[in-house]
């Protein structure tokens, strides 16, 4: 008899954690998305009114970001840095490869930064200026979408993550 409670309780905790850590994905997206709209501003005003090379760029925006998105940015400077033939838009995407299990983004937001990173470093300021800008206002686009899903799904994960688990622990007794 103890053991039928101990393992439905079992069931019913690892059921309920897959929930919270799907509805936590859902959670992150918007913050994260948040974050590289931050970085991106600040990766333009260093590359337009300070005109530092990319790779240092890179690095001082990277300071206002938090986690998978700071990594993510620290990485990509990492790979311009110490490889000089590696464009920014191949270190992106190596450095893009490297972090993406850590990052909750989805499909929209790494198309919007690996077209970003392959335009940056080949045109002159303005034209990446104006790249910038668009991607920003893609990514604000994506950011609103990112929080429509987050309300709607977060409750219905954490929910069905404990009820699956007290319909299984039901079966089970």
């Amino acid at each position: 008899m103890w053991i039928k409670l101990i393992g439905c309780l079992l069931v019913i905790i690892s059921s309920a954690w897959t929930g919270f850590s799907l509805a936590e994905r859902y959670n992150k997206r918007p913050r994260e998305i948040r974050q590289l709209i931050a970085c991106i501003a600040s990766l333009g005003s260093h590359i337009y009114y300070v005109s530092l090379p990319l790779a240092e760029a890179l690095e001082r925006a990277s300071q206002i970001a938090e986690g998978p998105v700071r990594e993510l940015f620290q990485q990509t400077a990492l790979h311009i840095h110490t490889t000089g033939w590696l464009s920014a838009g191949q270190a992106f995407q190596k450095a893009l490869g490297e972090t993406s299990e850590k990052l909750a983004l989805n499909k929209p937001e790494q198309e919007i930064l690996l077209v970003l990173a392959a335009i940056l470093g080949t045109v002159d300021q303005s034209e990446q200026q104006k790249q910038l800008e668009l991607a920003m206002n893609e990514l604000e686009k994506v950011h609103k979408e990112a929080i429509a899903a987050r309300d709607q799904n977060v409750k219905m994960y954490r929910y069905l993550g404990v009820c699956v688990g007290l319909a299984t622990a039901i079966l089970l007794i």
